[in-house]
């Protein structure tokens, strides 16, 4: 049996503010079997921060604002980011080491963001190893990014499923879950079963 499966792009890269609430876009899931979200986002400052509030909600309606229900809820961007500036000038797409001015991002294992200067092309990638002023990533990155371009490492790649019942889908971010914390960037794509 073949399936076919769809790639939507909710919201590219997005700034929230401290002490704010963002919202994405909205998808129509009404005509899919099956839809999973994909929500990145990381703190850009070294403001330390208590955590920001994640709410996925669902509608049972196809159109309308007063149908929004609470799907699920969770709290992560928890701690104060450490961060580090690009040195390759540039850093080459596809690149899987990555020169820095300084030696802050040592701990392997984790997410780190890049903060282009032009934020969609901002990019999450996995740290697995480090050196004296140099860090290695999983896979090697989207797009090149120019010398003195920050790094962050505070940042969350979580996958949520739907129930298939669900018409319509919307990410809030609650970033006044922390009124001293930090500002952040968010991005929500989706993938989706459209036929069997």
């Amino acid at each position: 049996m073949a399936i076919t499966k769809g790639v939507t792009q909710t919201t590219d890269w997005t700034a929230v503010a401290q002490n704010t609430v963002g919202e994405s876009g909205t998808l129509d899931c009404s005509g899919h079997y099956s839809t999973d979200l994909f929500i990145q986002a990381f703190l850009d400052t070294t403001t330390a921060h208590t955590g920001t509030e994640f709410i996925v909600q669902v509608s049972s309606n196809t159109t309308g604002n007063e149908d929004w229900h609470d799907y699920t809820k969770f709290s992560a961007l928890i701690g104060t980011a450490a961060t580090d500036l690009i040195e390759d000038a540039p850093l080459a797409a596809l690149s899987t080491a990555i020169a820095l001015t300084g030696h802050a991002l040592t701990v392997k294992s984790k997410w780190l963001a890049i903060e282009d200067g032009t934020l969609i092309n901002s990019e999450l990638v996995y740290q697995v190893n480090s050196s004296t002023n140099e860090i290695n990533i999983l896979d090697g990155t989207t797009n090149a990014h120019a010398a003195t371009t920050a790094i962050f490492n505070v940042a969350i790649s979580e996958v949520v499923t739907l129930d298939p019942t669900v018409n319509r889908v919307r990410v809030v971010v609650n970033n006044a879950y922390d009124v001293n914390g930090s500002t952040l960037n968010f991005k929500l794509r989706s993938t989706q079963v459209t036929s069997v």
